[in-house]
């Protein structure tokens, strides 16, 4: 199985060893999904380096989305690939914000070179239409489980698995190598995506709530996200 470089944000170094059967279509509430694939967006639209050189996307949250005027969920910054421990401090005004306990992003490239290879030995190139196959693969695999430990306030956190139908990012150039994929697939700036991981969607009352989250796990090194959030309604 060749990996490359750009496949997964959150698990290059874990997935290497991934091992699992395919699933036939994308998985978790579609609610859930969508949000998923909407924080994946924000995710790649805020890269200002490569995954592998930069932590947290977006590096704040004031760059974060908190535009959602109509599901009110806030879209926290999640990992970009780098190990490292993070302090986020958040104002939101969102009725929910939406957690990412570990996962992957899956995108298309034109390297005949770049393929997936299944537990049950189906070979896969990074096309748009193998895309869910791949992230369901992979969920069905190595996120069978919830990688991240992660508390609310104190509490333990547990999410749902989610991988998802195809949805198109935008690729800044500042991404890489994944900016190149989209010049070589023929639309730059822009790349057909799926996610495959675990999300989980928190309601807070107004005040002050502190979300933790141990992706160390997940990045292969030590890694603690910590969202100081403040809720003002």
């Amino acid at each position: 199985m060749k990996l490359r470089k750009s496949l997964v944000a959150l698990t290059v170094i874990a997935l290497m060893s991934a091992s699992s059967g395919l699933a036939e279509a994308s998985k978790g509430p579609v609610r859930i999904q969508r949000l998923a694939a909407e924080q994946t967006q924000q995710l790649l639209g805020y890269l200002n380096a490569p995954p592998l050189e930069q932590t947290a996307s977006p590096r704040t949250c004031r760059d974060a989305d908190n535009s959602d005027k109509y599901r009110k969920v806030f879209l926290l910054p999640t990992l970009a690939g780098q190990p490292g421990d993070k302090t986020f401090y958040c104002r939101v005004n969102a009725r929910t914000v939406l957690v990412d306990l570990g996962g992957a992003f899956v995108t298309e490239d034109n390297n005949p070179e770049s393929t997936w290879t299944t537990a049950g030995g189906e070979v896969l190139r990074f096309t748009r239409d193998n895309l869910e196959p791949i992230c369901d693969d992979i969920i069905a695999g190595y996120y069978s489980k919830q990688k991240a430990t992660a508390t609310v306030d104190g509490k333990a956190l547990r999410g749902v698995a989610v991988s998802t139908p195809a949805f198109i990012s935008r690729i800044p150039k500042a991404a890489g190598q994944l900016y190149v994929d989209s010049k070589e697939v023929g639309h730059p700036g822009k790349l057909a995506t799926t996610y495959c991981g675990w999300k989980a969607e928190v309601p807070l009352q107004p005040g002050r709530h502190v979300i933790v989250v141990d992706l160390s796990d997940v990045a292969g090194a030590r890694t603690v996200f910590t969202y100081e959030i403040k809720v003002e309604r």
